[in-house]
């Protein structure tokens, strides 16, 4: 888990320049908890992973009025595995578009740091997932529940896009509950 802290101020760093613009152009951000199947139907299958995240909208969003999907919201989070497996740190512009009634979809794009194994082999029951950092891809589809909160069931994939020798990449599949503050 240290070389996943040791990238925390790298991405807390990236954080603080997007937040540079005047804070009264900021939302109150969005907090989503929930659990993930890790890695569902890889390597590192057969254990859970918490997932944390909070989603800042960017300045302008509110402005843009019926181009709100356009304009994509900053999510900073991690993933928990609870067996021991790798967890990770992440960064990403989430895009979401509002369907029917409460229901809405989002697909994201961002990079993620981890502690797992970056080596031609690995440990057993993790996967050698090449670089420290990797690319995290996610899409996802949700209900907004009254009151601020709402429910999300998700895919996430994080690999390093062939940059480094091994690229075995980890999906998880989970569900998220959300409170917009």
């Amino acid at each position: 888990m240290m070389p996943m802290l040791r990238a925390l101020p790298g991405l807390l760093v990236a954080l603080l320049f997007a937040c540079s613009t005047a804070a009264e152009e900021w939302r109150a951000p969005e907090l989503r908890l929930g659990l993930v199947a890790h890695d569902a139907a890889g390597k590192e299958q057969g254990s859970a992973s918490l997932a944390a995240e909070v989603l800042f909208a960017l300045p302008g969003r509110e402005k843009a009025g019926d181009l709100q999907s356009l304009v994509p919201r900053l999510q900073v989070g991690a993933i928990l595995n609870m067996a021991g497996r790798t967890s990770f740190a992440h960064a990403s512009l989430i895009w979401q578009v509002d369907l029917v009634g409460g229901l809405f979809a989002e697909a994201g794009l961002g990079l993620a740091a981890h502690d797992g194994d970056t080596g031609s082999t690995s440990r057993p029951g993790h996967a050698a997932l090449g670089c420290r950092l990797l690319f995290r891809e996610t899409i996802g589809l949700g209900y907004r529940l009254d009151g601020g909160w709402s429910v999300l069931g998700s895919v996430e994939h994080v690999s390093n896009g062939g940059l480094c020798a091994r690229n075995r990449g980890l999906t998880h599949v989970g569900m998220r509950v959300g409170y917009q503050f």
